[in-house]
């Protein structure tokens, strides 16, 4: 079943998309697709919702699968919670794969109070470099749109006002459709992507 948070979701990322990839083609495909989508939720509005899913456990399946990925493209990675690892309690899990402790990765769940996701359920992934503005931040924003063209996906920042407190992220923001539709393989498999590809140009940064 595609619910509506998926639909407006999937049309903010493709303007944004559109925005910096200016091509009819891509326009007109993009178009379809989402024609397509809000078709599929009207066939689909009375069917029955997916039970629900304990999001914690669904993080920990994703964690779990995504490390086994990684670990067969030879990329060691560990998960301890934001508790364990920032004295911060919440949902949100911290992954590690660098040797460097201060840039690591991120998974959770938010609901934005204001902007253009305001009041949607979100999973997002971090790429988290705060205070590394100079050092790898803006090094890495100069290889962003290849970043996007190797993952498919429109990556996104903090809010200038975040990131004028020293707070440097990278996000990927997906629907909460993936986790309410109980979607491991998927989110696993992006996630892994997520990792591999920023990771490899942290690398060509010095990062490590």
């Amino acid at each position: 079943m595609i619910d509506q948070d998926f639909v407006n979701l999937f049309n903010r990322q493709k303007e944004a998309f559109l925005r910096e990839y200016k091509n009819s083609s891509y326009e007109k495909a993009l178009n379809w697709f989402e024609r397509w989508l809000r078709e599929r939720k009207e066939k689909t509005a009375g069917s029955n919702a997916c039970e629900p899913f304990h999001f914690e456990n669904f993080i920990d399946q994703v964690l779990a699968q995504t490390k086994e990925i990684l670990r067969g493209r030879g990329v060691k990675m560990t998960y301890p919670s934001s508790e364990q690892w920032l004295g911060i309690k919440g949902s949100w899990r911290c992954i590690m794969v660098l040797e460097n402790k201060n840039i690591y990765y991120r998974i959770g769940k938010t609901r934005p109070r204001k902007g253009p996701y305001q009041n949607t359920d979100l999973l997002v992934f971090d790429l988290v470099m705060d205070g590394q503005k100079k050092q790898v931040f803006l090094p890495i924003l100069e290889h962003k749109r290849e970043i996007e063209r190797e993952l498919g996906e429109v990556l996104e920042r903090e809010l200038p006002k975040v990131e004028a407190t020293g707070k440097y992220r990278l996000k990927l923001i997906l629907p909460f459709y993936l986790v309410e539709h109980r979607e491991v393989d998927l989110t696993s498999r992006k996630l892994a992507s997520f990792i591999l590809v920023t990771k490899k140009t942290l690398n060509k940064l010095g990062v490590v």
